[in-house]
């Protein structure tokens, strides 16, 4: 089984980001040249792309993370990772994706996880910090993208 390292997804990430930025310069030079498109919907598109992006990181760092812990023996459900990231990203994650990740063949919900309160909060306390340097590593590509994309947009610069 594949567990991402933290440097994997930053680097997916800025895949994603780097291809969201070039999709809405090549749509602003279409603009320009033949005025195909808007420019409104042009912004939206990339916004949605990079709010995808950023939610697709921080969950797949969290479950990199609960995949190791299942590994070393620590009964992970998918029902535990969907409250983990609900708690620490303020928001619930696919529960097909979790479902992928955390289920076991067999187990029925009557059959719960002995993962106690104790043990939530100190998967919490140990990721929380981690999530935090995972998102300001992300605004810093998000920011070096955009200012190049402002760049080639004042300086009419449209080539890949």
């Amino acid at each position: 089984m594949y567990i991402p390292s933290r440097d994997d997804l930053l680097q997916l990430y800025e895949n994603d980001v780097k291809s969201a930025y070039a999709d809405r310069l090549d749509g602003y030079r279409r603009y320009l040249e033949n005025r195909e498109g808007s420019l409104r919907q042009m912004a939206s598109h990339c916004g949605a792309e990079l709010g995808a992006a950023h939610k697709r990181c921080k969950r797949d760092l969290v479950f990199s993370f609960l995949q190791v812990e299942r590994l070393n023996g620590l009964d992970i459900t998918p029902t535990l990772a969907e409250n983990l990231c609900a708690k620490l990203l303020g928001r619930g994650v696919d529960v097909r994706i979790a479902l992928e990740k955390f289920a076991t063949q067999g187990r029925t919900a009557a059959n719960k996880s002995k993962v106690g309160p104790e043990i939530l909060d100190q998967l919490e306390a140990t990721l929380e910090p981690m999530v935090q340097a995972l998102v300001m590593a992300m605004t810093e590509i998000r920011v070096r993208y955009r200012d190049d994309f402002d760049d080639c947009v004042a300086h009419r610069r449209f080539n890949p």
